[in-house]
């Protein structure tokens, strides 16, 4: 297999938590090199639940592949070191607070000046416009003003909650940045010229909600008008984020899908099946044997509203009996059979040794420095000139701070002052 396609690129990544490190980790996966300017700390999310010193899980999962370098550039002397470095890059990638770029000499206008053809990526909690552009920010506050946890919801205690699986905004900004990244690289190639990209948790969360925001008005508007008019007197009768929950389901509603998409029991687990078309829906009701007459599958139009919720709750109950009389080993064998879309429920503990996982390496096993071998889910994509997904692991902190150094020009006497200073930091192994 040859290099990745982006080999020669190389990406100085001031990102740190999830958005920025998910995207860079993309970059890193095809094959660019990915240097991480960390602070003299290290980046927050080595923190969180660390296993060792400036080592955890998620940190793990969000840098493999990248070189650290870890230097104070709030310092003058550090600060020159950076624009170095930046001068040898092709991108930039930083996920700060808006304003803080400038004040640390790291803005676009600033780091351009240095090298015209510099790509820029900066991604933000809510963008650089409106109210909420001064707010710093985090997944959980995009799923709540985004609507992704009305959309959901989901209550626990008597409040919304959100995904908690992964983290959707700050995963999709990630991935939104590694492809304008690509994108201008490949428009850079035309014209020799870089450019600035911005992009947000908050932007990116409203941009894949495909259904709950896409709205005819004419259709529409009014339904919506007259909803937003119930919570509003409900909100000032003192109403509880329950009572608005039932409300929004009662005058909203939503197409119900939970008799053909959806997880069965079965006699020793679970099955899900996803039925998409009336097609599905009929072979899945064929192979269950459920013979329940269902109007809203009559037709090629999936009319869920001609199905009372009597005969809703009476094609449930013939199906779920119907699923608890066989295993899932039987259940999927026959579904296969049939062409229905089904998979097995899977313990996240189960997966390091599921046959499929185990047949497509989807979670390599990394020898890591410090932790020994260590294993996370690799890139989802495949190429068939190039290579995808690093075999290197998330690096220690400071791991490559005397090279990167070396190859900017610095002596090795300059490099022991900054380190005497405090202003680096070198990993040297145990």
């Amino acid at each position: 297999m040859g290099p990745g396609t982006l080999d020669g690129v190389r990406v100085v990544d001031f990102t740190e938590y999830i958005a920025g490190p998910y995207g860079t980790m993309m970059l890193a996966d095809m094959g660019a090199e990915v240097v991480k300017v960390e602070p003299t700390t290290g980046d927050h999310w080595r923190s969180q639940a660390p296993v060792a010193p400036h080592e955890s899980r998620p940190f793990l999962g969000l840098n493999r592949g990248k070189r650290s370098v870890a230097i104070d550039v709030r310092d003058p002397r550090g600060r020159a070191i950076v624009y170095r470095l930046a001068e040898t890059a092709d991108v930039v990638v930083l996920n700060f607070r808006p304003g803080v770029p400038e004040r640390l000499g790291l803005d676009y206008e600033t780091l351009s000046a240095l090298n015209p053809g510099l790509v820029y990526a900066d991604i933000t909690a809510f963008g650089h416009h409106g109210p909420y552009s001064h707010r710093g920010g985090f997944d959980l506050l995009s799923q709540a003003a985004a609507g992704v946890m009305a959309y959901e919801g989901r209550i626990v205690d008597g409040a919304p909650t959100g995904v908690r699986t992964f983290a959707p905004s700050d995963v999709i900004s990630g991935m939104y940045t590694a492809f304008a990244v690509v994108s201008a690289l490949y428009r850079r190639a035309e014209t020799g010229r870089g450019q600035a990209i911005a992009t947000s948790l908050f932007a990116s969360a409203l941009s894949v909600q495909y259904r709950s925001l896409s709205q005819v008005e004419q259709h529409d508007a009014t339904e919506r008008a007259a909803f937003l008019a119930l919570v509003e007197n409900a909100r000032a009768d003192g109403a509880s984020y329950e009572d608005i929950a039932r409300l929004r389901h009662s005058a909203i509603g939503r197409p119900s899908l939970q008799n053909y998409y959806r997880v069965y029991p079965t006699k020793d687990g679970f099955v899900a099946v996803a039925c998409l078309n009336n097609r599905l829906r009929l072979a899945l009701r064929d192979a269950a044997g459920v013979e329940v007459d269902d109007p809203s599958i009559t037709g090629p139009t999936y009319e869920p509203a001609q199905l009372s919720s009597d005969g809703y709750l009476a094609v449930r109950e013939a199906m779920e009996a119907a699923f608890l009389q066989r295993t899932t080993v039987q259940w999927l064998e026959q579904l296969d059979e049939a062409g229905v879309p089904a998979a097995p429920f899977n313990l996240t503990e189960e997966l390091y040794e599921d046959p499929h996982v185990v047949a497509n390496d989807l979670i390599p096993t990394q020898e890591h420095p410090t932790l020994g071998k260590v294993r996370t889910p690799r890139t989802p994509v495949e190429m068939s000139e190039s290579r995808t997904g690093s075999p290197l692991p998330a690096p220690t902190l400071g791991a490559d701070t005397d090279a990167v150094l070396a190859e900017l020009g610095l002596s090795e006497q300059e490099i022991e002052a900054l380190d005497a200073d405090g202003l680096i930091v070198r990993w040297r192994p145990e």
